[in-house]
């Protein structure tokens, strides 16, 4: 067994970036955006990123534009994943502005029908502290956790967009479309599957193994999904991104006003003690340490896509980056690097760096902890006439014991990994990190198999023979 357990303490190290750098001296603005752009070069290249765009912006100009592989121009929409939250944050302030919604109120008062709706605050929901589970849908959700705590859950944001609709009379479309896609002539953003098509909806790519394949968006198809369009699903593009961050930098540009910014900001916030600590807001988390200024930041992941978008308020500044490929264990930590290396860039420090080998060597290094899984389960199989030849001598306890310990207790505990080590359910795993999902079905089948014929295989000789050993 000893194999498994170093196998399962690779699989348990921590991929997660830490903020890191070096004072470096003053340059020129038109230096800083021409050395981000060779910066950027160098990391769609080594972290072997498909396409990718992105937008810098202040209150008034786009200070910076590019982009790189296969995206064509910075009209061109990507998925957004988790950065949709913030539309949906955006939609209930103004609401509440307009005197529709009370974020203090119970979400029963909205949703009669909701679970625990007399227990739950919008304001809870807008944060993550409702006590919702993270893998909850609308279709089974409760309070399972401590209320007041940050537990980050997508159907938090399923529910604020069921709010937005029983409050406006609308579809969660028609409202985003009509009161903020619209007004700030945001005209490659959308909120269906259709509509982002008509608009360009670049192709998107999922790895398996340290090859990328290219796959049909995961797009939901009700409302019961894991991820719906208000938690996840808004598509956008770089320049649309632009103008939305700028919003934020006029002071909501009649959009909401400067206090409703404000409140998402800073005055509802969550402390969260994560790797780098940080404040979760209304669809926003604030890092400050060990930042020379804040930064709010969030991020976003579907099964074909990530996105990252940051604000600098003291410097007016935000940034937009989006691309078209989920490689969960590699190229996402790296697009989490090269994020925050812009970042640390505009407030005139060294960025992270990534290496030209690094995204072989740690795809190597994953993909040989899955060969090992693998290749204990396939060789299970293969030596099963080996184990018919040897069966004359085998010992019974042992034998039982054996087929027990291999062939059911380990295969259990293989597909137990990803649910133990990642606190995931294996469905989800499916669907964000599906080599990963294949190797531990696949060997877990196998091994299950090979344990059955063999003990199909023991039993015939048990009976044959009455002369085992015991």
């Amino acid at each position: 067994m000893y194999w498994i357990l170093s196998i399962t303490f690779l699989l348990s190290i921590n991929f997660n970036t830490q903020i890191v750098y070096a004072k470096t001296e003053q340059t020129s603005e038109t230096d800083i955006y021409n050395d981000i752009d060779i910066y950027l070069q160098s990391c769609v290249e080594n972290a072997h990123i498909p396409s990718m765009s992105v937008t810098i912006v202040d209150k008034d100009n786009v200070l910076f534009s590019q982009n790189y592989g296969n995206c064509e121009n910075c009209d061109t929409p990507f998925l957004l994943g988790s950065v949709s939250k913030s539309f949906t944050a955006v939609c209930i302030m103004q609401l509440t502005e307009q005197g529709k919604i009370d974020l203090n109120a119970n979400i029963s008062t909205y949703l009669p029908n909701a679970t625990d709706g007399d227990k739950i605050t919008v304001s809870q929901l807008l944060n993550h502290t409702s006590g919702l589970g993270e893998h909850q849908t609308l279709r089974n959700y409760k309070i399972i956790n401590e209320q007041g705590t940050h537990n980050y859950a997508n159907v938090n944001y399923s529910l604020l967009g069921e709010i937005i609709e029983m409050v406006s009379g609308k579809s969660y479309n028609d409202y985003i479309t009509e009161n903020l896609f619209e007004p700030l002539q945001l005209s490659h953003t959308a909120a269906t599957l259709s509509e982002s098509m008509e608009n360009g909806l670049i192709e998107g790519y999922t790895n398996y193994w340290g090859f990328y394949i290219k796959s049909n968006h995961k797009y939901p198809s009700s409302k019961n999904a894991w991820i719906t369009v208000p938690a996840g699903y808004i598509s956008s593009s770089a320049n649309d991104l632009g103008k939305y961050l700028q919003m934020y930098l006029n002071d909501g540009n009649g959009i909401i006003s400067k206090q409703s910014i404000d409140t998402m900001f800073y005055e509802d916030t969550v402390y969260v003690n994560d790797d780098v600590p940080y404040w979760y807001g209304y669809g926003w988390a604030t890092v400050k340490e060990p930042l020379s200024e804040p930064v709010l930041r969030h991020s976003g992941l579907i099964e074909t896509g990530t996105s990252c978008v940051f604000i600098l308020p003291e410097s007016d500044i935000a940034i937009a980056i989006t691309t078209n490929v989920n490689d969960y264990f590699v190229t996402n930590s790296m697009m989490d690097e090269l994020g925050w290396g812009v970042v640390l860039m505009l407030l005139g420090n060294t960025p992270n760096e990534i290496t030209s080998n690094e995204y072989i060597l740690s795809h190597i290094r994953i993909d040989l902890i899955m060969l090992a899984i693998l290749t204990v389960a396939v060789l299970s199989i293969c030596l099963i006439p080996k184990y018919v030849n040897r069966i004359k001598c085998i010992k019974k306890i042992p034998a039982v014991l054996f087929l027990i310990l291999f062939h059911l207790l380990l295969p259990i505990y293989i597909l137990m990994l990803v649910p133990i080590f990642f606190a995931t359910p294996l469905w989800v795993a499916q669907a964000f990190v599906p080599d990963v999902f294949i190797t531990v079905v696949v060997s877990s089948m196998l091994l299950f198999a090979s344990g059955l014929i063999k003990s199909i295989i023991l039993y015939k000789h048990m009976k044959k023979n009455k002369c085992l050993v015991l």
